[in-house]
């Protein structure tokens, strides 16, 4: 083998464990057994590594999460456990992992973290809702695959990830005029793209012709909101399946057409 094919195969190696930006030419070198600079030689500078770097784990089917991302899903977790005032940059490092440089060059206040956790989770939200409704029109029982879905938004029976108290999080902290007005507009995004996708399963015949889009992608996320505080009141009442059985009973057969 070549010194440019165990370059290349120790990158490949690396790159499925570790995120590209975490990746330097040592780190190569080493897992390769040569010389630094015949990683430059064949890889390029620095940025034209991270690119092939990048580029090679955006093709592997789950990537390593890139120091951004990892911020923001620690973020979200100490946040979501700690709350808004007791949060700060240096507690987000330890659970992340990274040192408070680290945190500092990609966020520079605890409010700029939050709001790209805010604009994070909604958007996430809205690219992932098409794909989920999409999956549970078209399984063999969609009432029960709706109750699973609904479920799933609270992230239940577990609420590992803890999204209730992060959306907990979200609107308390709407006292502070910045997160208010960026709330506002995150969300009504989300519900757009919602109204917009209740449209598209309306004209496919999924949805009763005299009912407004607008409206029921509206009345699906304040049922779901409504959920989270019944959540954080008595968690143990939310967790009952039957709930969510009932719930898509009465949604799947009060929207949908009557079919003969």
């Amino acid at each position: 083998m070549n010194v440019r094919d165990k370059v290349v195969e120790a990158a490949e190696r690396l790159a499925r464990t570790r995120p590209y930006d975490r990746i330097t030419y040592a780190d190569i070198a080493k897992e390769a057994g040569v010389h630094w600079t015949a990683v430059r030689r064949h890889l390029g500078g620095r940025q034209d590594m991270r690119n092939w770097l990048q580029r090679l784990q955006t093709a592997l089917e789950t990537p390593p999460a890139d120091t951004r991302t990892r911020i923001l899903e620690a973020g979200a977790a100490v946040f979501a456990r700690l709350g808004y005032p007791n949060t700060s940059l240096d507690k987000v490092a330890t659970e992340a992992g990274l040192t408070k440089g680290a945190v500092y060059w990609h966020f520079s206040s605890k409010q700029d973290l939050f709001l790209a956790i805010l604009d994070h989770h909604l958007n996430r939200q809205l690219r992932l809702l098409p794909r989920q409704l999409d999956q549970t029109l078209q399984s063999a029982d969609p009432e029960a695959a709706l109750a699973d879905w609904l479920a799933s938004q609270l992230c239940l029976p577990g609420e590992e990830d803890g999204r209730p108290m992060l959306f907990l999080e979200f609107v308390t902290s709407s006292r502070e005029p910045e997160v208010r007005e960026r709330l506002r507009k995150v969300h009504g995004l989300m519900l757009d793209g919602a109204s917009a996708y209740m449209q598209e399963i309306q004209r496919r015949g999924w949805i009763r012709p005299d009912l407004d889009p607008q409206a029921v992608a509206l009345m699906v996320d304040a049922l779901l909101k409504g959920l989270v505080v019944e959540w954080l009141i008595d968690p143990e009442r939310v967790r009952s399946k039957e709930l969510f059985r009932t719930m898509a009973r009465l949604l799947w057969q009060g929207m949908t057409p009557q079919r003969s």
